[in-house]
């Protein structure tokens, strides 16, 4: 790799990496292509060589975060030490952390780009079909009931957080606390004896 291309890779990221974190402190709404330029001390047309619009800027930073955060996690589970109420909580800190510094106008902002939301719905499908192995590991382990329907409990998980979105809940409480709140019941609520106790251990 020439000392070019090596630049243009090595700026590529830290452009990804410095606008998504200030495009989610902000808005996206809010967030022009110019004050990226600026906070990268870079010119507006080096900006433009490299991401065409802020959409696709947008759209490849969400997708880098969401590899990040799946090749983290996967990681994290193929240690045979590990077991479900351990990985649980690796994702559950790994949400938390990516959830502390978000403005949550950025979810509200996110859905005006019918392109990224499409992806994030594929994104949350293909995740659900490897949470059905994770379930059915944990019942295996017995730290997960054996009597739940799994699917229809993530499935109310999700609409639990559109549901505070759409009310707006997101201005009395952060959106750590309605994550942590939401997260914490319906795990309590899928776990045995067993792994109630393991969960509270993590919890402490």
């Amino acid at each position: 790799m020439d000392k070019v291309t090596q630049y243009r890779q090595e700026l590529k990221g830290r452009i990804l990496k410095a606008s998504i974190k200030e495009i989610k402190q902000k808005g996206i709404k809010k967030v022009k292509m110019d004050d990226i330029a600026n906070l990268l001390a870079i010119s507006k047309r080096t900006l433009y060589e490299i991401y065409p619009d802020k959409e696709s800027l947008l759209f490849e930073g969400i997708k880098v975060q969401n590899n990040e955060s799946s090749d983290e996690i996967r990681a994290f589970a193929m240690d045979p030490s590990h077991n479900v109420i351990d990985i649980f909580m690796e994702f559950y800190h790994l949400e938390m952390k990516n959830l502390s510094n978000v403005n949550p106008i950025f979810f509200i902002d996110l859905h005006k780009y019918p392109t990224i939301i499409t992806y994030l719905q594929k994104h949350r499908e293909e995740r659900q079909s490897k949470s059905d192995q994770f379930f059915q590991q944990g019942v295996e382990e017995g730290y997960f009931r054996d009597d739940v329907d799994f699917n229809l409990i993530t499935r109310i998980g999700g609409s639990t957080m559109e549901f505070f979105m759409q009310n707006k809940m997101y201005k009395e409480y952060s959106l750590e606390q309605l994550f942590r709140s939401s997260i914490i019941f319906f795990l309590r609520g899928i776990c045995t004896t067993k792994g109630i106790e393991k969960l509270d251990k993590k919890l402490q």
